[in-house]
């Protein structure tokens, strides 16, 4: 595999930036708080408390009963 060169990478950076601009201009596209996963215990994002991670990775098997629906 050929090594590439700083512009290249640049470059490829840039055109993967325009592509996230587009998807996040669209009013109905929701943000993430945390782009990648998560390591178990690894709850300290910047946004975390805003998307209640704690509360959501607890999770469990989905049945949610007596609560919201």
């Amino acid at each position: 595999r050929k090594p590439r060169t700083a512009a290249d990478l640049a470059e490829e950076a840039w055109a993967r930036l325009e592509k996230l601009l587009i998807h996040y201009s669209d009013p109905a596209t929701g943000y993430l708080s945390r782009a990648l996963p998560f390591r178990e215990g690894e709850t300290d994002g910047d946004y975390d408390h805003l998307a209640r991670v704690l509360e959501w990775s607890a999770g469990g098997d989905g049945d949610d009963e007596g609560g919201e629906a």
